[in-house]
């Protein structure tokens, strides 16, 4: 009968797609993941992935699999999380996913953290990945756009991040525009993949065009880049644009282009004493300076 480990290999290679990556995920060798996988297919009578040479296509039959495998897994993840409740064990690291430039904002909380709890680490996972906490990837985490629902999740509602027009601090003011009205007779630049279908950059995207070429951006880091040459205005959230020296608002932030942030947990985290500590801590910090998220507005 197939264990927990064969779950593990299944999901891993559902997810990752090549037996590579998957050895990777699971920390254990490619040679390892082949074994595992064709005796799971022996076992259950099943061809669960096609061979090709970009890589492994799940069935219909993995497909069928998928969702009650990564049941089991959330019940094993649950389970684990219990155990080190009861026991005492696992409590010294809490860890914290969020955007990189959350990070600044989360200092005095951390500070104020660690000196309440100074036997408790907290590991930072500040990164673009978003982690899944129902998974036990982290334990707490900050989220935007839409509300988890997981039933292992614990969510708290934070004040909305605002977002508005920016312009290099290195221009005069007749350089830059003053209202949103105006934004349409200054090149622009976009961002590509999902930040691109935000709200304010579904109004940039359907302005008139400018003369000069839309500059299209990969990510927030280079989007800053093109904003701190002059080169084009574009729209940042006030967490980032605001902090940055060298860039300056043209505007205030416009309510129609907020977005909705989430502090979540997991719940089996917040029965440790420091883990709901830091949680609540968390959210009273942006619900008594809540403009950290939403931007001044007079």
């Amino acid at each position: 009968m197939f264990a927990w480990d064969d779950i593990a290999v299944f999901l891993a290679l559902y997810r990752e797609r090549t037996t590579g990556r998957a050895a990777k995920a699971l920390g254990c060798s490619q040679p390892t993941i082949v074994r595992r996988l064709a005796s799971l297919e022996h076992e259950l009578g099943l061809n669960l992935f096609d061979r090709t040479p970009s890589g492994l296509v799940p069935t219909d039959a993995a497909h069928g699999l998928h969702a009650h495998a990564e049941r089991v897994e959330r019940a094993v993840c649950e389970f684990t999380a219990e155990v080190g409740s009861l026991a005492g064990t696992g409590i010294n690291i809490i860890r914290l996913t969020f955007l990189d430039h959350f990070e600044r904002l989360l200092i005095p909380v951390l500070r104020q953290f660690r000196a309440r709890w100074p036997g408790i680490q907290t590991e930072l996972l500040a990164s673009n990945r978003v982690y899944d906490l129902a998974r036990g990837e982290a334990d707490i985490g900050i989220r935007g756009r839409e509300r988890p629902t997981s039933d292992e999740i614990v969510v708290h509602d934070l004040p909305p991040t605002g977002w508005t027009i920016y312009a290099s601090a290195h221009l005069t003011p007749e350089e830059v525009p003053h209202s949103p009205d105006e934004v349409a007779t200054y090149p622009r630049a976009m961002i590509e993949g999902s930040p691109g279908h935000l709200p304010v950059f579904r109004w940039l995207d359907s302005l008139p065009a400018h003369s000069s070429t839309a500059m299209r951006c990969s990510n927030f880091g280079a989007l800053r880049s093109a904003l701190v040459s002059g080169a084009a205005v574009s729209a940042l959230p006030c967490t980032i644009g605001d902090g940055d020296p060298e860039l300056v608002r043209c505007f205030p932030p416009q309510d129609e282009w907020d977005i909705p942030i989430f502090l979540v947990a997991r719940r089996a985290i917040l029965r440790r004493p420091p883990a709901r500590d830091l949680f609540d801590s968390i959210a009273a910090h942006f619900i008594e300076h809540p403009t950290l998220l939403t931007g001044e507005r007079a």
